[in-house]
Order: structure tokens, then sequence, then C-alpha cells
């Protein structure tokens, strides 16, 4: 495991926690962030497991969550409406939760996203529909 790896998902908890401090009647901005960087980090496990790409495989899927998160904004999460704020926060989690893991590789850097991943993705949707 990478130290970088452990501060990036130390950041996207800190982060969260100063969104609940900062607006503490918006929980879905704090819901929104968390499931952004925990979906993000389960779709990157499998990529860590590669051993070719380095950094750009890392870049490749945090441009590819920014997008999935654009398209159900557009599309399924449209049924609320489409909000902006819900986007950027998301796409602020999944380019946060990505930064710390530029340089993993192998399979204990993997096991750590998918497991972080879906720990933060569980708390973002609890906060999200809060």
């Amino acid at each position: 495991m990478t130290r970088r790896a452990l501060a990036a998902i130390g950041a996207v908890v800190a982060a969260a926690v100063a969104y609940r401090a900062l607006f503490p009647d918006r929980s879905d901005y704090a819901g929104h962030f968390l499931a952004g960087a925990g979906g993000t980090l389960m779709l990157l496990a499998p990529f860590l497991l590669l051993r070719r790409g380095g950094a750009w495989r890392v870049v490749a899927v945090a441009v590819v969550a920014v997008l999935l998160g654009v398209g159900t904004e557009a599309t399924i999460f449209r049924l609320a409406e489409f909000d902006p704020v819900d986007l950027a926060n998301q796409s602020l989690g999944a380019l946060l939760a990505c930064a710390g893991f530029v340089d993993a590789d192998g399979a204990s850097d993997a096991a750590l996203a998918a497991a972080a991943g879906f720990v933060l993705l569980v708390a973002g949707f609890h906060y999200a529909f809060a």
C-alpha cells in the first residue's frame, strides 16, 4: 500500500467531514462527494492489477468516472432534477480519490481501493438520501 493512497482516502474523509460541518442542512453534498469517491475507487480497483498503463490508467478512470456522473445525473437522477452542484461534488470526490492512486500498483493497492471504495460508496448513499 502506498502512503499517497492512504493519504488520499484520509483527505476524502476529511473533506466529507468539512462538508457536514460547513453545510449541516445539506447532507446530500457530502453524500455525492463520498459516492463519487467511492464509486471511482471501486471502478479503479481492477485497473490497478494491470501492469501497464502507468499513471494514465488512473487518469483515464477518473475521466470515465466524471463522465459517468454526467450521464447518470442527466438521465437516471434527472427524475428529481439535474443538479450541477451534485455533479460537481461527485466529480470532486472522484478526482480527489484518484489523486493518491496515480503511482499505485498491485494487488494490495487494488484491495485497498476496492474496500475503501465500498465503504465510501455506502456512506455516500447514506448521506445523499438522508
